[in-house]
């Protein structure tokens, strides 16, 4: 076991853009290693407070279904790696030495991957903390059309809640999370990532690509990354997808006012052409 490994990869959002598509189809590599479970939170849980109140949770649930998994199909069981799981779960969790030893598993002929999308969200002070920690690691920022990336994440934190239909006041205070204003927010996020990396280093994908080109995306990727062409069986398989659940008209207005402003900067930044024939 390698104790000092760090991912080689990152993709650092968006949310609901294909960013569990992304992890398993890579996961499919042999020379990719990926955590036990999506979504490691480290860089979140360090700078944005909302993700402190919950990361910890998830990280445990995470561990968790990878144990299950790991004792109802593996026969015969392996101790070392439910010790390695111990550990994860083990406190103190979620800092340099435990995001560290996530990926102590892989082999030195693989590339350690990271998917997790709140990334894209943290401060300045956090995205300067990743250069200095990952200085050298090939990031990957898939953005979809605003709107639709936010209806997407409005019917997913709508069914989180367990009911058939919602109350206009409780579509209200789904409105007033803060998840829905930043995880999207092109127009602020953005521009820290740009600030820090260069074209080599980031690359930005379309969401539209998945669907209608994604062994053309996946090549892209692999040379971004530095990786060798592989086959992919399962690309054109959804993951994930959200259930479809009647939005109120005066959510839907609110979530258009914001993202007109998201379309104005993803066509100042990417240019008109950026989602075309991908929507």
């Amino acid at each position: 076991m390698n104790a000092g490994r760090k991912p080689d990869i990152v993709c650092i959002g968006a949310q609901k853009a294909g960013t569990s598509w992304f992890h398993e189809t890579l996961a499919t590599r042999p020379d990719i290693w990926v955590p036990p479970f999506k979504e490691l939170h480290f860089f979140d849980h360090k700078f944005v407070e909302e993700c402190r109140r919950w990361a910890p949770w998830h990280v445990k649930k995470g561990l968790k279904a990878a144990r299950e998994r790991h004792v109802s199909g593996v026969a015969p069981q392996d101790d070392a790696y439910l010790a390695y799981l111990e550990r994860l779960a083990t406190r103190p969790i979620l800092n340099g030495t435990w995001y560290k030893h996530v990926f102590s598993r892989a082999g030195d002929d693989q590339k350690c991957l990271d998917v997790t999308p709140e990334y894209s969200c943290i401060p300045d002070t956090g995205v300067d903390f990743f250069k200095r920690f990952l200085p050298d690691a090939r990031l990957i920022f898939i953005v979809r059309n605003p709107l639709e990336r936010l209806k997407s994440q409005l019917r997913m934190m709508a069914h989180r809640k367990n009911k058939a239909q919602l109350t206009d006041t409780e579509w209200a205070a789904i409105l007033e999370m803060p998840a829905l204003s930043t995880r999207g927010d092109y127009l602020q996020n953005i521009p820290r990532w740009d600030d820090r990396f260069s074209e080599d280093q980031l690359l930005y994908l379309p969401f539209g690509q998945i669907k209608k080109d994604p062994t053309g995306l996946l090549r892209t990727v692999e040379s971004h990354c530095g990786l060798p062409p592989s086959e992919y069986k399962n690309a054109d398989r959804r993951v994930h997808q959200t259930e479809p659940l009647h939005i109120p008209n005066f959510v839907l207005d609110h979530v258009e006012r914001n993202a007109s402003l998201q379309n104005r900067f993803i066509e100042d930044r990417f240019g008109r052409t950026f989602f075309m024939n991908t929507a």
